[in-house]
């Protein structure tokens, strides 16, 4: 539970060293931290019926961390096929990962779809690491040394797939020690954080009213509105 806990990020490490959990957040469903990843499931379409009625000796028996390792780590292909899909001319940029920032919170929220989360939590932490998770494989990993705006295809694939950097890769700053404009870097990078954030939340707004609306249309009519329709 511990591990579990700090991989969450759910304790607090004070200056002396000290680490105390946070009571509140473990209450919450776990794995909050993955909700809307790019290439990740959503942790809480792990709580299906199948998995939620597996027995201790089938799946949870002691030393299988296995199952643990695999759930935390193992990349959805259709999630990395529906990013990458987005591509133009051999690259990504970020106007795309934004756009799949945005099918992947409708996604998560949509109850008519394969990807619905019953269990989806978008708080603020979970949009501030949507805002920064979808600028940072584009931001870090680009090859240009003004234009942070996009990246080859090839190179988001084996960074998600084989959890590797390019061969020879090192950073715009020392590949370009004469030219690369910190400034103009960082200014791009909070710009694009911020539009993250506002998409984000336009999305999840929108996935919501959505549900609310669907909802509201499979409820049935009340007696007297019955009375009222057949009048």
């Amino acid at each position: 539970v511990v591990n579990m806990a700090i991989f969450d990020g759910q304790v607090d490490v004070l200056e002396d060293g000290q680490v105390l959990l946070d009571i509140e957040r473990l209450w919450n469903r776990p794995g909050e931290e993955r909700d809307v990843s790019q290439v990740f499931p959503n942790p809480g379409l792990n709580f299906n019926e199948f998995n939620l009625n597996i027995t201790v000796e089938d799946g949870f028996a002691p030393n299988n961390e296995e199952t643990f390792i695999n759930f935390r780590y193992e990349v959805d292909r259709d999630l990395l096929k529906q990013l990458t899909d987005r591509s133009s001319f051999g690259r990504l940029t970020i106007f795309d990962h934004q756009q799949h920032l945005r099918t992947r919170i409708l996604d998560s929220l949509d109850p008519n779809g394969p990807l619905h989360d019953i269990f989806f939590v978008f708080s603020e932490e979970s949009m501030a690491v949507a805002a920064n998770q979808y600028l940072f494989p584009v931001m870090l990993l680009g090859d240009m040394v003004d234009d942070f705006s996009s990246i080859e295809l090839d190179v988001i694939e084996d960074f998600w797939t084989q959890f590797r950097l390019p061969e020879g890769f090192a950073p715009r700053s020392i590949r370009f020690p004469d030219t690369f404009d910190f400034v103009a870097f960082n200014q791009a990078r909070q710009d694009w954080q911020d539009e993250n954030v506002l998409i984000a939340l336009n999305a999840f707004e929108q996935g919501k009213s959505i549900v609310k609306h669907g909802e509201e249309e499979e409820e049935p009519p009340t007696s007297s509105d019955a009375k009222i329709a057949t009048a």
